[in-house]
């Protein structure tokens, strides 16, 4: 059941990547420009919490999902 496929593997390690990017991106680069702007609230809150609920979607209810969707 949570046993993920070369592919599924792939697309989930893919989409992880992309979204720990997005993070940091909005981090350095955003609210060092401007502190004030809506998305640094988000971004202090912490990078744990974001990693731990980005790896829950990825590699477990997005694949199941997606099984779902293709049966």
């Amino acid at each position: 059941m949570f046993r993920l496929s070369t592919a599924e593997r792939r697309f989930a390690l893919t989409s992880f990547a992309v979204k720990v990017a997005i993070f940091w991106l909005a981090q350095l680069v955003v609210c060092v420009l401007d502190p004030r702007r809506l998305v640094c609230g988000v971004v202090e809150k912490g990078f744990l919490p974001c990693l731990i609920s980005f790896a829950v979607m990825d590699f477990l209810v997005i694949p199941q999902l997606r099984r779902r969707w293709d049966h």
